[in-house]
């Protein structure tokens, strides 16, 4: 059964920052896996603060590879 199949998977981060670091891990993982299957990955990209140490994180080893 796949995860979609199963329903959304709720985390829950004890701060901000913690947060950022699930999110950013949880975009490259997504990012490497439809890169190798399909050889692209699409983003789209909210604006605002309140995505910016998550985009911070991705531009930075080890989620920049």
């Amino acid at each position: 059964m796949s995860r979609a199949a199963a329903g959304p998977r709720v985390e829950v981060a004890p701060d901000a920052e913690a947060l950022a670091r699930l999110a950013a891990a949880h975009v490259a993982r997504r990012a490497a896996t439809a890169a190798s299957a399909h050889g692209r990955f699409s983003l789209a990209l909210a604006g605002g603060s309140t995505p910016r140490r998550t985009y911070q994180l991705l531009a930075e080893p080890p989620h920049r590879e």
